[in-house]
């Protein structure tokens, strides 16, 4: 997969996460893609995994 990360570059984000994939959601609309992604790390934060986000996202 090819992906486009807004607001943030590929050095930024190796610099904090030291991994070379990514976790994604697709969806038919950014405003659909925003909520799958809050959504997502919602239910990864009440599981007990720590949730980073970089890059334009919704607060």
């Amino acid at each position: 997969m090819h992906a486009l990360l807004h607001g943030v570059s590929r050095d930024q984000l190796m610099g904090r996460h030291k991994a070379n994939h990514i976790n994604v959601a697709y969806a038919p609309s950014a405003e659909a893609a925003d909520l799958a992604l809050m959504v997502k790390a919602a239910m990864f934060k009440e599981m007990g995994i720590e949730v980073h986000l970089c890059g334009d996202v919704l607060s």
